[in-house]
């Protein structure tokens, strides 16, 4: 059965949005005035994926969760007013492929990223118009697997496929029961995954194959 809706993850497999993240989040944390892990690359690029939650916890350790959690959500809005200003890092062919994919699929986009970000990313890209709908961990505190259940069942999608660039992004595609398409320039690491594209313009001819 042919897939009739393509979900992507977004770090890793649109952007690689270190970069923002590093400098608006190391900018809040130094002005906060009590303990902090700074961001570097190796910290942030562990942390992809994750939960806000997880992401809160382990640049302010000592805090309790709600009040990380708090400033959290400030950082998440630094962070996406700084794509905003200064952009992201776009993996190539992400506008090219979305175009000439929206005219056979409905296009989505879920991550276990913070609110706002997935909108950030999207204009930056240009690709707003080609997206049918979007939901992230920030919008109700839901993990990847929920939410793509969720978001299944809110758009009645009856073959979709998920984009993703993680052993964990698969793990989640297996508990909500929809095909994985894994690739390979992103964060993660999945060398048996049944389904790869190494370069956007390869899901074109990879997507088609992707059924269970």
């Amino acid at each position: 059965m042919r897939p009739d809706a393509i979900i992507f993850d977004i770090d890793g497999t649109l952007t690689n949005s270190i970069r923002p993240i590093i400098t608006s989040w190391n900018r809040y944390l130094a002005s906060l005035g009590i303990p902090y892990i700074p961001l570097d690359e190796q910290l942030a690029g562990s942390l992809m994926g994750k939960t806000m939650d997880e992401w809160a916890m382990a640049v302010l350790p000592s805090l309790p969760l709600e009040e990380a959690r708090r400033h959290a959500e400030i950082m998440e809005k630094e962070e996406n007013e700084e794509i905003r200003a200064n952009g992201t890092d776009l993996y190539p062919g992400v506008y090219h492929t979305f175009e000439l994919l929206h005219r056979e699929y409905d296009l989505f986009i879920l991550s276990n990223c913070g609110k706002g970000y997935i909108e950030a990313v999207m204009a930056h890209a240009g690709i707003e118009p080609f997206v049918k709908g979007h939901l992230c961990y920030g919008d109700n505190m839901l993990d990847k697997p929920d939410n793509l259940r969720k978001m299944v069942s809110d758009y009645h999608l009856k073959h979709p496929v998920y984009v993703g660039d993680t052993a964990r992004d698969r793990e989640c595609c297996e508990e909500a029961g929809v095909p994985f398409v894994y690739v390979s320039w992103g964060f993660g690491d999945v060398p048996d995954a049944e389904y790869r594209a190494d370069s956007m313009e390869e899901l074109p001819n990879v997507i088609p194959k992707a059924v269970r």
